[in-house]
């Protein structure tokens, strides 16, 4: 098939969209398919675009906002007329562009995306139109589903299917402990978040509880990994707690570094939980790359998480903003290291099983051989 993806979302921007649409457009591909990405232009992308198995077309003017459609519509019309099916990363613009086109396409759904319109009669109109119109709408968690129910979409139009992690990278040991000396990781139990750094990421949550889990565990540190609005907010915090010798703050780390961290780390901990608009996690790739790892996870009980992280089986689930139990779910998990290698073992077969990148674009290819 010809098949185009255009999208708001896609590296060097980060975040679950962007990989959504980069190891879904890579997966298909490899399918051999014949695979369009149209994605926002920024500096010095050429390199990466070059080492793709796709073709990247880049439209300007990612920075006009909402606006940024007409651009990505401009840039699309070219592909779009060959195409045999649009794959529709985000409702709002590729979504669209397959409506008008008068196209099939799918539609990917997360959460926010859509319901940050629900209280926008006239925007929510257009995207259940958009839902209404797709050949399959794709949810990434049976939470997203409900919402996009309660949001007006068919119940039958809706597939959930669960996003993944790409292939563990190995690297030498030498890279690894290299890595471990640099970041000051010796002679310590590591606990690992990535994440931007924004409210419902639940940093400031994990760094009060590091209060309690130092007391107990003197040779466990925290690494933050990202960068975000709530980066200084986050240091000043682990300032007035003295907690500078137990909490990393490395910044930006390329994909290679973070790879190594899944690899060292001893436990994975991201409390997501609800932000003040209602922002929340649809599912979280973060933690299925954790467990690809083979690490056990705690995770915030809120949004799809769940559904990635099955409690009592591969991980933790706390109460977001309640540092004391997220303080004693890391313990737990520190003081019972066999009971942590199960859950760790336990996620690395949930993610060989469902949930990766292969598994998930097949999944996508199928909801179409169902439907006209």
């Amino acid at each position: 098939m010809n098949i185009v993806i255009p999208t708001a979302d896609y590296p060097p921007i980060e975040g679950g969209i962007a990989s959504v649409a980069l190891h879904v457009s890579r997966e298909l591909a490899a399918l051999g398919h014949d695979v369009t990405v149209i994605a926002p232009y920024f500096p010095d992308t050429a390199a990466f675009d070059a080492n793709e198995p796709v073709r990247v077309l880049r439209f300007r003017g990612y920075n006009l906002g909402p606006l940024r459609f007409f651009p990505l519509a401009a840039a699309s019309i070219g592909p779009v007329r060959n195409a045999d099916l649009i794959l529709a990363i985000n409702v709002s613009y590729g979504g669209v562009l397959g409506l008008l086109a008068r196209k099939r396409y799918v539609v990917f759904a997360y959460a926010y995306e859509f319901l940050k319109f629900q209280n926008n009669p006239i925007a929510a109109a257009l995207l259940r139109r958009v839902y209404g119109g797709a050949a399959s709408v794709v949810a990434i968690s049976k939470y997203t589903r409900d919402q996009l129910i309660d949001f007006g979409v068919s119940p039958s139009r809706v597939s959930v299917i669960y996003a993944g992690a790409p292939p563990v990278r190995a690297f030498p040991e030498s890279a690894v402990a290299q890595l471990r000396g640099r970041l000051a990781l010796d002679g310590h139990r590591v606990i690992l978040a990535v994440g931007r750094f924004i409210r419902r990421k639940g940093h400031l949550t994990l760094v009060r509880a590091m209060a309690r889990v130092v007391e107990r565990a003197p040779d466990a540190k925290l690494v933050l990994a990202g960068r975000g609005p709530l980066w200084e907010e986050v240091s000043t915090l682990v300032r007035e707690l003295h907690l500078e010798r137990h909490v990393c703050l490395p910044g930006y780390l390329p994909d290679d570094e973070i790879a190594m961290l899944y690899h060292l780390c001893d436990v994975f901990a991201l409390p997501n939980g609800q932000d003040e608009s209602g922002h929340v996690e649809g599912f979280g790739l973060v933690f299925a790359e954790a467990h690809s790892y083979g690490k056990p996870v705690v995770a915030g009980r809120s949004g799809g998480a769940a559904e990635a992280v099955l409690d009592g089986e591969t991980g933790l689930l706390v109460e977001p903003d309640q540092p004391e139990a997220l303080a004693e779910a890391i313990l737990f998990l520190l003081e019972n290291p066999e009971r942590a290698r199960q859950f760790g073992v336990a996620g690395r077969a949930r993610v060989e099983a469902e949930l990766n990148w292969t598994h998930f674009t097949a999944r996508v290819l199928e909801t179409l051989e169902r439907r006209p």
